[in-house]
């Protein structure tokens, strides 16, 4: 693909995560591999509607220099660094869904539950990486090291990583790393409940007891 059809693809691939749910505002960032030494990422803090191709932006994976007066995403260290790790992967999705969130604030690893899911995360197992603040290079070296062997990991008290060979695949990632959260919530509750199945009202019933409410 060209430099422009990659630009286009950032685009896009943030639309579709509007679209479905995967991530709210201006939150969360995309980047796909340019080459060996590149990676086209969006804009720092601007809505993926409004966004225009030519509003992402080229940053060296090594020294995270770019042109222009468009400030690339302030999480571009760790898009970089999983390109340097993993030079099979060529894009990557930093996302907030809402259940993935809510699992990522319990700050441990947590079960892979179906086998589809297993396959696209990579692993029986959805690790926490070590919290960090944003942008800083404990965040950064967390999600590396929870990275390992994997496709996706939570950033502790923050969100989520997807990587793949695609930006498609990486989308079908993040997507099953918000269907697992779901349903492992879900199963904890039930299990505390004697349920088979619950409602998000009996999530927020077994959230208030935990809080002492």
């Amino acid at each position: 693909m060209t430099e422009r059809e990659l630009r286009q693809a950032v685009k896009d691939a943030g639309v579709k995560l509007l679209e479905n749910n995967l991530v709210q505002g201006t939150w969360g960032n995309i980047s796909i591999r340019l080459d060996d030494k590149k990676m086209v990422v969006t804009p720092s803090a601007m809505d993926y509607i409004r966004m225009r191709p030519e509003d992402t932006v080229v940053v060296d994976i090594e020294t995270l220099e770019y042109a222009g007066d468009i400030k690339p995403t302030s999480e571009k260290k760790i898009h970089a660094a999983i390109y340097r790790d993993r030079p099979e992967i060529g894009a990557v999705i930093h996302s907030h869904p809402l259940w993935s969130s809510a699992a990522a604030a319990a700050r441990t690893d947590i079960p892979v539950l179906k086998e589809e899911h297993k396959k696209l995360i990579g692993g029986d197992t959805v690790r926490a990486g070590a919290y960090g603040l944003p942008g800083t290079k404990k965040l950064t070296k967390g999600a590396v090291e929870a990275m390992k062997g994997r496709n996706a990991c939570f950033l502790s008290n923050h969100g989520i990583i997807a990587c793949a060979e695609t930006i498609e695949g990486a989308f079908e990632v993040c997507k099953a790393m918000e269907e697992n959260s779901r349903a492992y919530i879900e199963s904890i509750v039930a299990k505390e409940l004697g349920k088979e199945s619950v409602t998000v009202d009996d999530i927020f019933e077994v959230f208030y007891k935990r809080m002492g409410k």
